[in-house]
């Protein structure tokens, strides 16, 4: 996967990923801390600007879910983008 944040396009292969401008920079946060565990509080405030409330936390697993249906091969088997239990999510630094 290649990222290019000055053109805010995401290639797979070949192929360019039709991402959101959320979802983009959702992506881009994780790349900038790969193999790092990051809370769905650090991705709230990151990407979207503000702190986490239980309820506003589950915007992020939304997110993560389409962005794992754009990106990974099999989203239902996630090999770039981790779940990492009780913590939150990680991009694949292999």
């Amino acid at each position: 996967m290649v990222i290019d944040r000055g053109r805010g396009q995401v290639w797979r292969g070949d192929r360019l990923l039709s991402l959101t401008p959320t979802e983009f920079r959702l992506l881009t946060c994780l790349a900038r801390h790969p193999g790092q565990a990051l809370t769905r509080a650090q991705l709230l405030d990151a990407v979207w600007g503000y702190d986490a409330e239980v309820q506003s936390e589950r915007v992020v697993n939304v997110h993560i879910r389409r962005l794992r249906e754009k990106v990974e091969l099999d989203p239902g088997r996630p090999t770039l983008i981790l779940t990492v239990p009780g913590i939150g999510y990680r991009l694949s630094d292999s």
